[in-house]
């Protein structure tokens, strides 16, 4: 069976016993993936434009992660997919994440070193005297 890739207009040979994610990693084609295959990340959706006959439907945990809006776009979980005949995998998506790709910093970062002056320690309160000896 032959999947085809696109914007990048590859196509490969492909088996059932392997996932998308895995036949797109061994084709050198990027698809983004934080869990590598267990599915809990939802990183990896590719939208099928064409041979959407000749993938099985999402199983239990592939819902779990996406829900039904698969019916609407037709993304699916790449690494949960696996063809049974002719694909057409639309890649768009991917490239797009790879090209605009920033590291988000969270918090104030400065290149000044700046030495700490905590201190690991019991806080004490102390109480004003001026006040005790006015009672």
């Amino acid at each position: 069976m032959k999947i085809k890739f696109l914007p990048q207009n590859i196509e490969v040979e492909g088996s059932p016993d392997k996932s998308l994610l895995q036949i797109a990693t061994e084709n050198h084609l990027e698809i983004r993936s934080i869990c590598k295959g267990v599915p809990s990340c939802a990183e990896c959706r590719v939208r099928i434009a064409a041979g959407e006959a000749n993938i099985l439907p999402p199983n239990k945990a592939e819902l779990n992660l996406i829900g039904t809006s698969h019916f609407i776009d037709s993304r699916r979980l790449s690494c949960q997919v696996r063809c049974f005949g002719d694909v057409t995998v639309d890649l768009t998506e991917q490239v797009e994440k790879a090209e605009n790709q920033t590291k988000k910093i969270r918090g104030f970062r400065t290149n000044k070193q700046i030495e700490s002056k905590a201190v690991n320690d019991t806080m004490l309160l102390n109480e004003k005297i001026e006040d005790k000896d006015k009672k």
